[in-house]
């Protein structure tokens, strides 16, 4: 039998290898439309900085036994680190997950998070269901928060009216921490918490950035005899029978995409109601750039900036992830800007933004700088829209009937991480292609 994948990232090498694993007689073949595979899991050197082009990736997972699966392709290769992470709050460095660092404001500052914590959960019963993203913030964490990280946060990162979201990604597990109230208590009477346990410890790569993770599946998969077809642009797939036609040249029994889903639908034949639900699938690109400066860096991983006129939603000093990822007695940084698809991005105009936002943080100095580079990726970040249940199950059925499968981040349409998407595969897999 042979197999098709479409799209050679994180999801479409994984499902390479593990099902020539498991299945040694399969046929399997890899296209991939750029000419270089990774997708946001990729990593550039530059004068003996490891820069990760697609924003910062790290590796975690609530379960172990996915968390071990994933590592046992590193063969050792990774460190282990206790998350230093934080909220950027007026002048003040909030640990992440916010709610449970408000132990280092002042006094008067967490007694109105607690309270308006308190209000909420008194405010709502045993059936209470947020209609949107928005209502979901108010009522899980209360206004202060809400108001003075959460909102103006997820304004900049997402760039639409949050009641236009739908709530319920933020309870898929894995994601988006759901605030103990005990810590959040504690937290707010001075002690010190730690939440969103499953990544309170993390791993990367020792060497070779994250993409040394792709490039050990792609590797393995290889060995086992996958092919893979680079710089191949998918004009267009036919069902002839029991086959498939892929530009008619590439035939073959099965086929599994992992591309964004508005992409793949371009090269089928889809009925009208599936066209227009793939025009509504929604989502944001983003900006990466990378910093590299001739001094250390703070021992610091990632910092979260929900200040509204700052251009980046997050920067992450990378080259603490590794001792490798810079020089010594330098380091490097990347901060992530997100962009509305509708708009003609200018990366020149957008870097010297990003820039000049950390310099005004005063995480940067000019002297410092030895070079800065940017990468704008077309997709970057899902977006779940209210109708979202809808417009993918409308898309996703229709290629169920035509034989087709689709898994990963973008194949799924779904805000995954390196974990989830793992366990998408496997479960893909063990379900039967």
């Amino acid at each position: 039998m042979r197999v098709l994948i479409i799209g050679c990232g994180w999801a479409g090498a994984l499902l390479a290898y593990e099902l020539r694993r498991r299945h040694p007689s399969l046929d399997v073949i890899i296209v991939e439309p750029f000419k270089e595979v990774g997708g946001l899991l990729r990593s550039e050197f530059i004068s003996g900085f490891t820069i990760d082009v697609g924003g910062s990736h790290v590796i975690f997972s609530r379960r172990r036994d996915v968390l071990d699966g994933i590592l046992n392709f590193l063969g050792g290769n990774y460190v282990k680190h206790f998350r230093d992470s934080y909220v950027l709050l007026g002048s003040h460095l909030v640990p992440y997950p916010f709610e449970n660092g408000l132990y280092v404001l002042p006094p008067e500052v967490r007694a109105e998070a607690l309270i308006s914590f308190v209000e909420s959960m008194i405010s709502r019963d045993q059936s209470w269901m947020p209609r949107n993203f928005l209502e979901w913030v108010y009522g899980a964490f209360g206004k202060w928060i809400a108001d003075n990280y959460l909102i103006p946060y997820n304004l900049k990162i997402w760039k639409r009216p949050l009641d236009d979201l739908s709530a319920d990604w933020v309870f898929t597990p894995g994601r988006l921490p759901i605030p103990n109230w005990r810590d959040v208590v504690r937290s707010a009477v001075g002690i010190r918490t730690e939440g969103y346990l499953e990544q309170a410890e993390f791993y990367y790569p020792l060497v070779g950035g994250i993409q040394a993770l792709h490039k050990s599946v792609t590797k393995l998969a290889i060995d086992l005899g996958v092919k893979i077809l680079t710089n191949f642009r998918l004009d267009g797939i036919r069902k002839v029978g029991n086959e498939f036609v892929v530009n008619n040249e590439l035939r073959s029994d099965k086929v599994v995409n992992t591309m964004p889903l508005p992409e793949l639908i371009k090269a089928l034949d889809p009925p009208t109601e599936v066209v227009k639900a793939a025009s509504q699938l929604d989502y944001n690109p983003v900006l990466v750039t990378a910093i590299a400066l001739r001094r250390e860096a703070p021992k610091h991983h990632w910092i979260y900036v929900p200040k509204s006129d700052v251009v980046f939603h997050r920067y992450a000093w990378i080259s603490n992830y590794s001792p490798y990822n810079s020089p010594k007695n330098s380091s490097l940084l990347i901060a992530e800007a997100t962009l509305k698809p509708d708009e003609e991005p200018n990366a020149d105009r957008l870097t010297h933004k990003v820039v000049e936002d950390l310099m005004r943080l005063d995480v940067v100095k000019g002297n410092d700088v030895i070079f800065i580079k940017s990468w704008i990726h077309k997709y970057g970040y899902p977006i779940y829209r209210l109708n979202h249940v809808r417009v993918r199950g409308t898309i996703l059925g229709w290629l169920e009937d035509l034989g087709i499968k689709s898994v990963g981040r973008w194949g799924s349409w779904h805000y995954w991480n390196i974990d989830r998407v793992y366990e998408e595969v496997i479960k893909l897999i063990s379900s039967g292609i």
